[in-house]
């Protein structure tokens, strides 16, 4: 019976050209979005590819010079791209896709594409993520808002309830249809998808199960409209009650709720401005994050104890004139006293941008809070993470980036200690030492890694879906028949 009743649904919800009409332009609008995101994906692995090899060939071809000096003048890391940016870009245009690598600085990532893009990016990303949260729960509504409303005024309501079809039977036969149609809509531009994904080389192991993730997260989304939409069909005393009703359901957890957050968590979790953060941490090498420990008084209490376990008095070292041996411990000396420095800096450097990203951090968290309050918030959040294009994604990179960062300058700096000897500052290396830098070799997080750290947004989604069938179930056992 419950066969029955959807397949009598579906035929009425095709039989309906202004259905097909916004299930056709809702599919050209996902396919335009992949064609745009795709393009941007392509762009965006173009110039990074083109940057990598520019930044490679200017810090081997630097020439020769002292390899603090080669510290100094740095080079530049880049986030790896994803095939699966093209569905959901996140925040990803509005962060640095580029960090500088130098001695004495750790810099925030840069190059935005947003930035690079000028005014228009800031209004906002045209992607499939975008046609999905937005205009498939409105084909949701658009389908489904009289499947019960129109029967009741029709009348036919009561003479299907009279051939022995109970209520149950029919909540389950009109959400079965409503479920149909939408994924004969969507099959295949999910096909497409995929398939356009994987010419961007997104056919590894984790971009599939990416998608597999972003799947499952979207059927949910869409199964929470469905709900409601059935409850709102339910109760409503007319089909036009039942879409307006929706319609501003839609408003309310699409638009109003996610801006009203936003504007919420940033009064909650200010972030400080960039030239106030620059401030902090201009004063705090100076004086240390307490305030009162010296720079200098702290580098030169670490040197002297680096020199008293080698033996080595530093007093005796201003006897020294000419003497090769004692310009090999100054070199030396001058070496220890690079590491310590970069040792302070690198303290103060990591408090500073810690704090920073735990703000950051802490605003994501009010939003994954309000995802209790609208299903679309959190699976825009859940969107974002499995796409790997949200915060936390970055924060991955920037964090693995400043260790390499670390180790990098140190390595320059262990060069020059070591190799400089007699010749001190006058050191110069060459081309062999710039190609034995430790390779940058950035790993993204595992696919589940966003669901981590997001759990609150995933079980809000869930408690969503469970909400809304369990609404839309109520509503049909008490539908009225009139």
């Amino acid at each position: 019976m419950i066969k029955h009743v959807a397949r009598k649904e579906v035929r009425e919800i095709v039989r309906d050209g202004r259905m097909r009409l916004l299930g056709v332009i809702v599919i050209i609008l996902t396919l335009a979005a992949l064609a745009f995101g795709a393009q941007q994906a392509v762009r965006a692995q173009e110039a990074r590819d083109n940057a990598m090899a520019r930044a490679e060939k200017q810090w081997e071809g630097q020439g020769e010079r002292n390899p603090h000096s080669a510290a100094h003048y740095g080079t530049h890391v880049f986030k790896p791209t994803s095939a699966a940016t093209a569905i959901d870009p996140g925040v990803s245009p509005y962060l640095g896709r580029s960090v500088e690598i130098k001695a004495h600085q750790r810099s925030l990532a840069s190059h935005s594409e947003a930035q690079d893009s000028g005014g228009s990016k800031r209004l906002g990303s045209f992607s499939v993520a975008s046609v999905f949260l937005l205009l498939i729960p409105l084909l949701i509504i658009a389908l489904g808002y009289g499947l019960w409303s129109r029967e009741r005024e029709r009348g036919t309501l009561r003479q299907v309830l009279s051939t022995g079809v109970n209520q149950a039977e029919l909540f389950w036969g009109k959400t079965l249809a409503l479920f149909f149609v939408l994924l004969i809509l969507l099959i295949p531009a999910a096909l497409i998808i995929v398939g356009v994904l994987w010419g961007l080389g997104g056919g590894d192991a984790d971009t599939l199960v990416r998608l597999a993730l972003l799947a499952l997260g979207y059927v949910a989304y869409f199964g929470v409209f469905a709900g409601l939409t059935l409850f709102a069909s339910a109760i409503a005393r007319t089909s036009r009650g039942a879409l307006v009703a929706m319609v501003g359901t839609w408003g309310l957890f699409c638009l109003v709720t996610p801006r009203a957050a936003t504007e919420v968590s940033g009064v909650l979790q200010p972030l400080p401005s960039q030239a106030e953060l620059g401030r902090q941490v201009a004063q705090s090498l100076k004086t240390g994050l307490d305030g009162k420990t010296d720079k200098d008084v702290f580098i030169e209490a670490k040197l002297a104890d680096a020199l008293d376990a080698e033996g080595i008095s530093e007093d005796a070292l201003e006897f020294f004139t000419d003497d090769a041996e004692a310009q090999r411990i100054k070199t030396y000396t001058d070496g220890l006293m690079l590491k310590f420095t970069a040792e302070w800096e690198n303290v103060i450097f990591d408090h500073y941008i810690k704090e920073l990203d735990d703000q950051v951090a802490a605003q994501e968290a009010v939003m994954d809070a309000v995802s209790f309050l609208s299903p679309y918030v959190a699976m825009r959040t859940l969107s974002a993470a499995l796409s790997g294009t949200d915060f936390a994604h970055h924060r991955h990179f920037t964090h693995y980036a400043e260790t390499w960062r670390q180790g990098f300058v140190d390595s320059l700096n262990k060069a020059f200690a070591d190799k400089a000897g007699a010749q001190g500052w006058s050191y110069r290396a060459g081309p062999e030492l710039w190609k034995k830098a430790p390779a940058f070799a950035y790993q993204p997080p595992r696919p589940s890694y966003g669901l981590d750290v997001h759990r609150l947004s995933a079980l809000a989604l869930l408690g969503w879906l469970l909400l809304a069938f369990g609404l839309a179930r109520w509503a049909a056992g008490r539908v009225k028949v009139v």
